[in-house]
């Protein structure tokens, strides 16, 4: 049985990539990045970052005028290498606590995409977090 090159480069490339995992991507410190829920991203020399979840969300619809602006409560997982693992809660509210310090380096959250709207929900997956991570 003869296999066409085409065939054989295809299937080569197949398998050369299947199975390969691709880790977070790098972002260096002192630079803005986003994630999606259940993504992550290693600082350069610090922590590995990942959105777990928007543990709850109060913010007041982007339509609607309200008296308050209301909350947002993002979930993050830190870790290092040699370091104990943490999670975190980061608020949209900046007076309810907008960063953490972990392993001698602060997580700030710089926004939350989207702002909600009097019509719905926004699905999880369509959530951003915007961090910052810095010494």
């Amino acid at each position: 049985m003869s296999t066409s090159p085409a065939f054989a480069a295809a299937l080569l490339f197949s398998a050369a990539t299947c199975g390969s995992p691709t880790g977070p991507r790098e972002v260096p410190p002192g630079q803005e990045f986003d994630l999606a829920p259940g993504e992550s991203a290693r600082v350069e020399g610090g922590p590995q970052v990942t959105f777990q979840a928007v543990a709850s969300e109060s913010r007041c619809p982007i339509d609607v005028a309200c008296v308050w602006a209301g909350d947002a409560v993002v979930e993050l997982s830190l870790s290092r290498p040699g370091s104990t693992p943490a999670t975190v809660e980061l608020h949209t509210a900046r007076a309810l606590g907008d960063s953490a310090s972990y392993d001698g380096f602060t997580v700030k959250l710089a926004r939350l995409l989207p702002y909600p709207r009097s019509a719905g929900d926004s699905p999880a997956r369509d959530y951003r977090a915007t961090l910052l991570v810095s010494r």
